[in-house]
């Protein structure tokens, strides 16, 4: 038998980080848009986001069968952005944020990210809004090339999130969430495991 394993986050019980992570009730719908990579590592941050926020869902990209190309499915998304830092992006920590009904997040590498959004006409369509991240990136367990900019899935989505509704409780706790989840999984790893609980 294999061994016991958390069906909410799909972590092995004993790394699971399902009581770390507090739920927000968001305005904005966030559309995570995976690319089949991310789907397989075994720590990606959009499980982090599904446990975290009451709207979101997550659509992976999947190879075509007839090409072998990638495809994601449409998604009718209305008042929306991608976030995105395109050259004519909105960058969202002006005094006036776009007011969105949905925030199209692509969940990948940056070329990962690049391509989908290219293959996508309905993201194509879409404005792209841009974020300076507050912090380099905290995603230890993956190295970032350039932490001062890439911050992981998670971690994009709170900033957005808090520029787009700052007035939500809880938002700012996802960063602090995110930051316990990685220490746990550090001290696992590291043989150091203290079991960490926050207040709900």
């Amino acid at each position: 038998m294999g061994r016991p394993t958390c069906y909410r986050c799909f972590r092995p019980e004993v790394g699971c980080f399902c009581r770390l992570v507090r739920r927000v009730e968001n305005r904005v719908d966030v559309l995570i848009v995976q690319h089949p990579r991310e789907r397989k590592h075994p720590f990606g941050t959009a499980k982090i986001a599904k446990l975290g926020l009451s709207r979101v869902e997550v659509v992976r990209a999947e190879k075509d069968l007839p090409d072998g190309e990638l495809r994601v499915p449409h998604r009718e998304v209305g008042n929306a952005a991608v976030l995105f830092p395109s050259r004519d992006a909105t960058v969202l920590e002006g005094a006036n944020p776009p007011s969105l009904d949905t925030l199209v997040v692509i969940d990948g590498t940056w070329s990962e990210a690049r391509k989908l959004l290219h293959i996508t006409p309905w993201m194509r369509a879409l404005p792209c809004v841009s974020l300076n991240p507050p912090r380099p990136g905290n995603y230890r367990i993956r190295v970032a090339k350039n932490p001062a900019l890439e911050v992981s899935t998670i971690e994009a989505i709170a900033y957005a999130l808090g520029h787009l509704e700052a007035e939500t409780a809880g938002i700012g706790g996802l960063i602090e969430d995110f930051d316990a989840v990685i220490d746990h999984q550090i001290s696992l790893r590291s043989g150091r495991f203290v079991p960490r609980v926050r207040n709900k």
